[in-house]
């Protein structure tokens, strides 16, 4: 399997690799998602990787703003959130870190893999995402 394609996709600065990525929040009462649905061969490991940089005008330390990683049936229902960041994750802007999640238990399905991102009425939190890849 290939790379997911990039849905919300910005050209600004600051990409892991190449010209593009995608970002999730990065402005006041932001709520949105990115998904692709995926078909995982049984003979796959199912390894989900990314790279993800977040950066925010937030105080330190206290979760205001929210990304989650989410296994999603193809009907949009949630199977399982693979994991969660905040403003509290935040880095400098272009300061990516690798993560990884295992979607074996879905091996032989069809699953959405979606991005989702809120973020609270005052300043924003900035989820990029990049170089997304299923194998």
């Amino acid at each position: 399997m290939g790379a997911l394609r990039k849905c919300l996709r910005s050209t600004g600065a600051y990409p892991h690799s190449g010209t593009g990525y995608s970002i999730l929040g990065a402005y006041n009462n932001a709520s949105g998602s990115e998904y692709q649905t995926v078909s995982i061969p049984s003979t796959a490991t199912g390894s989900l990787t990314f790279w993800l940089n977040i950066t925010t005008s937030e105080a330190c330390c206290t979760p205001y703003d929210y990304m989650y990683v989410e296994a999603r049936s193809t009907s949009g229902a949630l199977l399982s959130t693979l994991g969660s960041y905040t403003n509290a994750n935040s880095s400098t802007a272009g300061s990516y870190t690798q993560k990884s999640f295992s979607l074996a238990s879905w091996r032989g399905q069809t699953v959405r893999v979606q991005f989702r991102a809120t973020t609270d009425v005052s300043l924003p939190t900035s989820f990029r995402i990049d170089d997304v890849s299923l194998r």
